[in-house]
């Protein structure tokens, strides 16, 4: 006979499960919607567009040209992206690959597609705090991420492959929690799998990983002891899982490791200054939007108050001083760990990132996620049931409802804002929708060979355009200095030159100085934004 408390059991958990998944499934439609005009806007990022131009060559099968140190071979006639970059693996152009396949490549469909990596991410991320904090926690985490300005923005226009390491990142966390709970080997696998696939996919996932993995042996490693001496396949399936899923990365350590050492990495002396603002950014909402009025301008960024602002960074402080209480003062043992498991991988994941060299973006801070959100959800479940008597409790309940009602909204808020920055521009600057009107306006010219004199055209023309041919010859210009090679008189070349203000490598600025200056029969066009702001030009020689 079945035990009417475990069958008891297990339905309250199958309809708890349907119930998250209910709310996961509404709070994804709410995202669709929110997201519904950065289908368009702003215009394709280069580094956005780098994966899906791989991606979208695989399906076509056309060998286009793309930055330097990426890896293609060839498979069955189709260029398959394998390393984007060194320390840069395909996972992001995998992800897109079905979709490109089932839909066509187009902006809205690399968009979308993202956005649904994303809010699997987030489902995954639900269903673990279920598991591990309960259902309540599960339905503060998931929307304090899903409505996240980071978590929101980088969920459509992501770059730096966050978004495919932090799907990563979720599913582990879920199937960990299934492992811990059942022994089962298969589970183990997939949690190091897909903790291995975070590595393959950018190299930089080594600070969350030993971040958490420190945290773990200092709050659970008497039980992963007890479990690796009872079952000693343990380490051999979670080996075999972890070099299955980061084997092309790690073939790729020592040159990684020697570039890093040797310095190459380095963003230059602004460097910690640069992580701290980004670090700030990130927990008060506004980096996006920072980034978006300065048209991807990050030494800009921070010179003038963004007037948007989340609560994100004032409710994790109260969340960590209140974890730190429980602690060091709970009489509960398990509350205790996790508070402790949290704090400390929170702490050293963050560390970790500040000690990576040239880590300086959102998409690298953005690895502590989603540390922040455990530590807020477990903090709400443990102070739920505090208070000594009835009236006491219900007013800590209401506090911590209104404190989660009022950091959604001013992270909608930070998101509205953005939105309508977004709206009134099209974007600024190496963001702006005014190069993919180009791009669609000369998607089938096989006439025209396009040049690019800097950074920031190549890729958004790989994946935006067709016929024509491409060239990126600005990466030699360094061995030129100072004599750059003169502009080939070729009425079918368009050279592509960005303004003086989104100039990268700033050879573009100095060919565009001579065309306007010192070749009487070049012809130099602007293109404007929809601000009237120029953001790039095309300069041109007419027929002989």
């Amino acid at each position: 006979m079945p035990d009417p408390k475990q069958t008891n059991s297990q339905s309250a958990n199958r309809r708890a499960s349907i119930v998250l998944i209910a709310a996961w499934f509404l709070l994804s439609i709410g995202a669709i919607a929110l997201a519904r005009q950065n289908l368009s806007v702003p215009g394709l990022y280069y580094d956005e567009a780098v994966f899906a131009g791989l991606a979208k060559d695989f399906v076509a099968g056309h060998f286009r040209l793309h930055m330097p140190g990426c890896e293609r071979p060839n498979f069955m006639g189709h260029p398959f992206p394998l390393f984007v970059q060194p320390y840069l693996g395909a996972l992001k152009c995998w992800m897109l690959i079905p979709s490109f396949a089932l839909f066509g490549p187009s902006v809205a469909v690399d968009r979308l597609t993202t956005l649904f990596w994303a809010l699997l991410a987030l489902l995954f991320f639900m269903l673990g705090v279920r598991r591990w904090l309960g259902f309540r926690a599960a339905l503060v985490a998931g929307p304090v991420l899903l409505v996240d300005p980071t978590f929101f923005f980088l969920g459509i226009l992501d770059w730096g492959a966050a978004i495919s390491a932090l799907f990563c990142r979720c599913v582990a966390f879920y199937l960990v929690l299934i492992w811990w709970r059942n022994r089962k080997g298969f589970y183990l696998f997939l949690t190091a799998f897909f903790v291995g696939l975070g590595v393959f996919n950018k190299v930089d996932f080594a600070a969350f990983l030993i971040g958490t993995g420190i945290a773990a042996l200092c709050f659970f490693g008497r039980e992963l002891w007890s479990v690796a001496r009872a079952r000693p396949s343990v380490a051999a399936v979670s080996s075999f899982g972890f070099l299955l899923g980061a084997g092309p990365m790690i073939f790729k350590a020592y040159r990684i490791l020697t570039y890093t050492v040797a310095g190459q990495a380095s963003a230059g002396p602004g460097e910690l200054s640069e992580k701290l603002h980004t670090l700030l950014a990130m927990y008060d909402g506004s980096y996006f939007c920072r980034l978006m009025n300065e048209g991807g301008l990050s030494d800009k960024m921070y010179d003038q108050p963004s007037g948007v602002y989340s609560l994100l960074c004032f409710i994790l402080v109260l969340a960590i001083f209140a974890l730190l209480a429980i602690n060091f003062w709970g009489h509960n043992k398990e509350e205790r760990r996790i508070a402790g498991f949290l704090l400390l991988g929170f702490v050293l994941t963050t560390v970790c990132v500040f000690a990576i060299p040239g880590a300086v973006r959102i998409h690298h801070t953005v690895l502590a996620f989603p540390f922040p959100q455990l530590i807020i959800a477990a903090a709400f479940t443990f102070l739920w049931e505090r208070g000594s008597t009835t009236l006491i409790r219900r007013g800590i309940r209401t506090a911590m409802i209104a404190a989660i009602i009022i950091l959604l909204g001013s992270q909608l808020c930070a998101i509205s804002k953005t939105e309508n920055l977004l709206s009134e521009t099209g974007g600024r600057g190496r963001w702006s929708n005014a190069f993919d009107v180009f791009c669609r306006e000369n998607k089938d010219r096989a006439d025209l060979t396009m040049i690019s004199l800097d950074w920031g055209f190549n890729e958004q023309l790989a994946f935006l355009t067709d016929a024509p041919q491409l060239l990126e010859p600005f990466w030699a210009f360094p061995s030129y200095k100072p004599n750059l090679p003169p502009l080939l008189l070729n009425p079918n070349n368009v050279y592509l030159a960005h303004s003086q203000a989104y100039s990268l490598l700033h050879f573009d600025t100095i060919y565009l100085e001579e065309a306007r200056n010192g070749v009487e029969l070049a012809m130099v066009h602007p293109y404007f934004d929809r601000e009237g702001r120029t953001v790039f030009y095309t300069i041109r020689f007419p027929e002989p």
